[in-house]
């Protein structure tokens, strides 16, 4: 199918909700690529010094010794408010860039940048607290046992609460502090309502210096469109969003706005853009009916608003070590509201249309479905899909609603969900989930094999599989060697992170969630309605695999003894090519047998029911989820070989996909096999890597298929559509596949960026039929 081919189904597509067929095409363009000058020369030129402002702060601190963690942070908050220098786009009405920190950056204090002041003050108090902990608990993650975004807690991967400020706007949870004031029970809890009052206050004065800014900038500019956008900024930011926003226009700017303070002010990774087409659509019909907004310039909005994240970096650059091309920042489309009802409406179809147009990767989308979706919707997706763009990640409320309610989360708040970071579900306005962590269970099964005397320090001590007589017994030793250092990593998560609220608590970021300043706590320390942290637990197809390796080869068939097979693994298979390839025709997870799939349901159940009573460092629940971001090589690399067939060096199997080392040829059988787990025990989310064969699809087939992904009840799709053809010849010829993006794992990015280890390792995926 030809590019102008797809371009046209969209128009038709549009024609049903009237887009743009009035807007002069050229002069939006051509404003348009005024903004993308303007943005790309701030964002690829900008490099603020991250120690500005720390002179102020230290004299702040050394003149007030005693303060706690509330009153400097609240100091904190007024200097940077007092003291930033707001940039300002002509081309565009938006207000938010305080200019502190580089572009990548999303607040996360890893970054350096002036509101990292507190916690890199603070930092050393998670050591303090326990070093024991701290030494052991940083060698794991040095050993490739787990990760972790932060000591302890997750620094990134926040959501702020969008909806809230929206309703009430920050004048309302400002008055909503005072009444928590007077119920304060001790002085804990007023410091935490005194410091969230003097923040808000200081983010009053953040959007209020923008204002002083555009009606400067309106003196030095005649051009009519940039008169216009600062002429919007210089009355807008004086009312909103201290009064709740009053326009579509007021309400989309509310979402860059709290996205940026939450990261400036707060020190933490902001990364979320809300679910615009539910919190937007009363404030767009209002415009609409009151004739003060066209659907063309709602669209040049939204247009504005998207280019802002992908002009953040260089597309074009390789992506060669870890971070590169990573952008965590995200916005969430389609599902239902907390009524249940569908949200689909012309701000869904303008946001899908923007980001096809002006061929966006950032914000990454995310678009929640259902089996029962409309079927315009997943046309206008899969059009995207099989133009070359696999940038959309599809999200089925048919598995996450009923998991968020089965870990504890009403139906009504479980039905208002959305996405951050990578992959990460989130009860936006009533819960942070903390989810830059995972465990790998292939590091585990490699230490329960082969001689590991680099891990000595880890404390952790794995039983050798050598002298098992029967499966059983095997599969206790194996899952006993996982279990014991996951909880371990999880308690230690649990008792160490409760120092969290004296390294660095965020009562503006907290005021703003429900219940925070009804439970008088900051959500670091348990304010919030619920205080989940995700448990990601890696390469499960490998270890299911392995498993059925062993007890088919060598208590079943016999056909080989245990210590035959543990020798030829810990000889890379060097030497045993005949049952190297016995082992790739062994049953496994992803074939749809029923043995195969009891094994995967029985790990699963395992690592569910084993888990349930530990207790996070907020005193919420660990909740399991499967997915890996870019450890799928270099986690791999360094992995020795394991009884499923992998060779040293191998990738390790991605998410809850099955593994790659076997074929599978129809999706079908690698979907029933997933299926046949119970995924509503999976309540911070599982990933599903498909990659199907361009040259056979149509919009209708992959209608078909996301409504059967559906109906199974599983949760994230990262879908790819590809023709290994083209894969190959754009390592050759890169020049004629400049518009080729590929979903590599968190991340999207285009093909012929991607280093030659990324190429080779995404054309060895698996492509279904």
């Amino acid at each position: 199918m030809s590019f102008d081919r797809l371009k046209d189904d969209i128009r038709d597509i549009e024609c049903n909700i009237s887009l743009i067929k009035d807007l002069d095409a050229k002069e939006h363009n051509m404003s348009i690529d005024n903004l993308v000058v303007e943005l790309k020369d701030f964002y690829y030129n900008h490099t603020p010094d991250p120690h500005q402002f720390e002179d102020q702060m230290d004299a702040y601190d050394k003149s007030h010794p005693g303060l706690n963690a509330y009153q400097l942070k609240a100091m904190q908050y007024e200097v940077l408010a007092e003291n930033y220098k707001p940039v300002i786009f002509k081309n565009s009405p938006f207000y938010f860039e305080m200019g502190t920190k580089i572009a990548q950056c999303d607040g996360s204090p890893g970054f350096h940048h002036p509101g990292a002041w507190h916690i890199m003050r603070n930092e050393h108090m998670f050591r303090d607290y326990n070093p024991k902990d701290m030494d052991r608990f940083s060698e794991q993650i040095g050993q490739r046992l787990f990760l972790s975004c932060g000591p302890y807690v997750d620094l990134d991967h926040h959501c702020p609460s969008f909806t809230n400020v929206l309703e009430n706007g920050l004048e309302g949870i400002y008055k909503q502090a005072d009444e928590s004031l007077k119920t304060c029970s001790n002085q804990e809890e007023t410091d935490f309502v005194e410091s969230a009052m003097r923040g808000l206050l200081a983010v009053k004065r953040v959007a209020e210096r923008f204002g002083d800014s555009a009606e400067e900038l309106l003196n030095e500019t005649s051009d009519e469109t940039q008169r216009r956008f600062l002429g919007m900024i210089a009355q807008s930011s004086r009312r909103s969003p201290w009064h709740k926003p009053e326009s579509f226009y007021e309400g989309l700017n509310t979402l860059w706005f709290l996205r940026e303070i939450c990261g400036v002010m707060e020190g933490i990774g902001s990364n979320s853009l809300g679910h615009p087409d539910r919190m937007l659509i009363d404030l767009y019909n209002r415009d609409i009916e009151a004739g003060r907004l066209t659907k063309e310039e709602a669209y040049d909005l939204i247009c504005r608003f998207l280019l802002i994240a992908d002009c953040h970096y260089d597309k074009d650059k390789s992506v060669v070590v870890y971070s590169d091309h990573e952008f965590e920042l995200t916005f969430t489309l389609g599902g239902c509201d907390e009524h249940g009802n569908e949200v689909l409406n012309d701000i869904t179809f303008m946001f899908l249309k923007a980001h096809h147009d002006l061929k966006l990767i950032y914000p990454k989308p995310h678009c929640r479905f259902s089996e029962t979706s409309d079927a315009e919707y997943l046309k206008v997706i899969n059009t995207d899909f099989l133009s070359g763009r696999s940038v959309l990640h599809l999200i089925n409320d048919d598995c996450i609603i009923p998991s968020l309610v089965r870990a504890g989360k009403s139906l009504e708040d479980a039905r208002r969900y959305l996405c951050t970071g990578c992959w990460d579900v989130v009860v936006e306005g009533c819960e942070n989930m903390a989810t830059g962590n995972y465990f790998s269970m292939p590091r585990i099964l490699e230490m329960s094999i082969h001689d590991c005397p680099e891990t000595v320090n880890t404390g952790v001590v794995c039983e050798k599989l050598d002298g098992v007589k029967d499966f059983e017994e095997l599969y206790q030793r194996v899952f006993g060697n996982i279990i014991k250092p996951l909880r371990d990593m999880c308690e230690m998560k649990g008792r160490n992170g409760r120092v969290w609220p004296k390294v660095n608590p965020s009562p503006f970021f907290s005021a703003c969630m429900s219940d925070c300043l009804k439970n008088h706590k900051d959500y670091t320390a348990g304010g919030g309605r619920y205080n989940p942290h995700a448990m990601p637990v890696v390469g499960f197809a490998n270890i299911v695999d392995s498993l059925l390796v062993i007890r088919t080869l060598c208590f079943e068939s016999k056909r080989y003894t245990l210590d035959e097979l543990l020798t030829a693994v810990r000889a890379n298979w060097k030497g045993y090519e005949v049952l190297h390839a016995e082992v790739l025709r062994m049953p496994h997870f992803g074939d749809d047998q029923p043995e195969s799939n009891a094994v995967a349901q029985r790990l699963h159940d395992d690592l569910y029911n084993n888990t349930r009573d530990l207790v996070n460092e907020r005193g919420g629940a660990f909740e399991l989820g499967y997915w890996i971001y870019r450890e799928i090589r270099y986690w791999g690399e360094k992995l020795l070989a394991t009884p499923d067939g992998r060779y040293s060096g191998d990738v390790i199997a991605h998410g809850i996909t099955p593994s790659r080392l076997r074929h599978i040829g129809e999706i079908t059988s690698a979907i029933n096999s997933i299926a046949s787990l119970d995924m509503t025990k999976c309540s911070s989310d599982s990933v599903v890597n498909v990659l199907l064969p361009m040259g056979d699809l149509s919009t209708t087939t992959l209608d078909q298929f996301e409504r059967a992904f559906a109906a199974q009840k599983l949760q994230l799709l990262q879908l790819n559509c590809v023709s290994r053809k083209d894969l190959l010849d754009a390592q050759i010829h890169p020049e004629k596949h400049q518009d080729m993006i590929v979903r590599v794992c968190g991340f999207s990015a285009k093909f012929v960026v991607l280093s030659k280890e990324w190429q080779d390792e995404f054309i060895s995926r698996n492509i279904y039929e």
